[in-house]
């Protein structure tokens, strides 16, 4: 990791649910929205947005991430009235990456995602439900300084401090 990269990790905050010995993922700034209310047993979409608040663009793998269109890993804890919900989504093992596995982020930009929260957990039941975003960044890198895709003996993981949802699912 450059000087610079370095600097810019150390002096971004990370949340209260990103581990204290993880480096933070360089110039990003990530939110999450949920619908307040829904219906138990209904699709509940999450969107997750990332943008690029430094001065140079970012190569971003979207591995285990929002942004690979889909759930292929946990990025995310969901508990239901306190109670930790399983995971019941795939969990993908990988090779190397291909340049199409990443994305660039201009300085400035925003990329989004929706997912149904749905799909890889059980939103059956009514009560208060808790999302909390573990976004390990596999792979993110400035631009300028390489071009994708990198083999994972050079990836240089960061996670991505993300706010906590909650909602209410009413019974149907």
């Amino acid at each position: 990791m450059t000087k610079r990269l370095l600097a810019i990790a150390i002096a971004c905050t990370m949340s209260a649910s990103t581990p204290a010995s993880a480096p933070a993922a360089p110039a990003l700034r990530c939110a999450l929205e949920a619908p307040p209310h829904a219906v138990a047993g209904s699709p509940v979409l999450l969107r997750f947005t990332v943008t690029n608040t430094g001065p140079g663009a970012l190569q971003i793998l979207r591995w285990n991430t929002p942004f690979e269109a889909g759930w292929f890993a946990p990025f995310v804890s969901v508990t239901r009235d306190g109670q930790a919900l399983p995971w019941q989504g795939p969990v993908l093992k990988r090779g190397d990456p291909a340049a199409e596995d990443y994305f660039r982020l201009e300085p400035g930009a925003a990329k989004t995602a929706e997912l149904d929260l749905a799909l890889p957990v059980d939103l059956s039941r009514p009560g208060r439900y808790r999302v909390v975003p573990r976004i390990h960044l596999v792979d993110v890198f400035e631009a300028q300084a390489a071009v994708p895709p990198r083999p994972r003996a050079g990836h240089a993981g960061a996670d991505l401090p993300c706010p906590d949802v909650e909602f209410t699912l009413a019974p149907k």
